[in-house]
């Protein structure tokens, strides 16, 4: 139970075994366009969580350029969350699960497959890694049936899995990585961001906490286990994506930035969300056609 609440505590996305009420996030949809600069601007935005307009819509995750997992919870239940799948071109949203002992958290497409995966969090307050269909086709199943604490997952490869593991104890939470087939546990680092993104060249980048104030965007790579600094994170900032182009984006505040490794040599402002009513952005996802889902308190 103390490792659970720690990490709801900290990281604000986890549900806890006893009953929680999580707090209220929106999910706005934004599109990217380019300037002569070479700066991004986002335009047009569209609200996406009428439907849920007190709850948690939280950790978007792209399944095509029409199609977005998130997770939900209605302010009336203080048990679960479910996962549902927004269509952008119908504007139609589907239940992908819906149980009442366990909540599931941060959907995300099994490479190779035509499964997505969750952070599932058992009836006995144990978060492990399960896989379910996208046609719902059967119940799902344990990916890593020995591997407990999870946090937060990224798939690093359709083999290799990266993993945010929970500190115990006040210990610092521990990234590792895992493969399917021997599902051993690999120690990365200590003090990660929570979030975890696949770059297409095969390398993990993630933030690592180096102190309390500063925190630094790397990457990892699993073929010779090296790592790189890209940047250091806009103040308290842990959430980013990457845009096709190799973009990097990140929110502070109201504010959403960019930087592009080689060509700047600091984070630049690109907008301000203030406008549309934001006050603080949090997660960030991205589509292969530049559409920004951006997620906000």
């Amino acid at each position: 139970m103390r490792n659970i609440l720690a990490l709801l505590f900290i990281c604000s996305t986890l549900a806890t075994a006893a009953s929680q009420r999580l707090g209220h996030f929106d999910l706005f949809l934004l599109s990217l366009t380019k300037n002569t600069d070479q700066s991004w601007q986002p335009i047009a935005p569209r609200f996406l969580t009428s439907f849920n307009p007190k709850g948690y819509n939280n950790q978007p995750c792209f399944f095509s350029n029409t199609e977005i997992y998130l997770t939900v919870q209605n302010p009336a239940d203080t048990s679960q969350t479910d996962i549902v799948a927004l269509d952008l071109l119908s504007r139609t949203r589907t239940q992908v699960t819906a149980t009442s002992a366990t909540a599931e958290y941060s959907p995300t497409p099994v490479p190779g497959t035509r499964r997505f995966s969750v952070v599932r969090v058992e009836e006995d307050g144990r978060q492990r890694l399960w896989s379910f269909p996208t046609d719902r086709s059967d119940n799902g199943r344990p990916e890593f049936p020995n591997i407990y604490g999870i946090g937060y997952h990224c798939w690093i490869n359709d083999t290799l899995a990266a993993f945010f593991i929970v500190g115990e104890n006040d210990n610092p939470h521990v990234l590792y990585t895992a493969g399917i087939r021997g599902q051993k546990l690999r120690r990365i680092s200590s003090n990660p961001g929570r979030c975890l993104l696949r770059m297409p060249d095969g390398k993990l980048a993630f933030v690592q906490k180096a102190t309390e104030q500063t925190w630094f965007l790397k990457t990892y790579d699993p073929r010779d286990l090296s790592f790189q600094i890209l940047i250091k994170m806009p103040d308290g900032s842990e959430d980013f994506a990457l845009l096709p182009d190799g973009t990097w984006l990140a929110g502070k505040g109201a504010k959403l930035y960019q930087f592009k490794a080689g060509v700047d040599y600091d984070w630049k402002e690109i907008a301000d969300l203030t406008k549309y009513g934001v006050h603080s952005i949090t997660r960030l996802a991205v589509s292969n056609d530049n559409k920004l889902a951006v997620v906000v308190e």
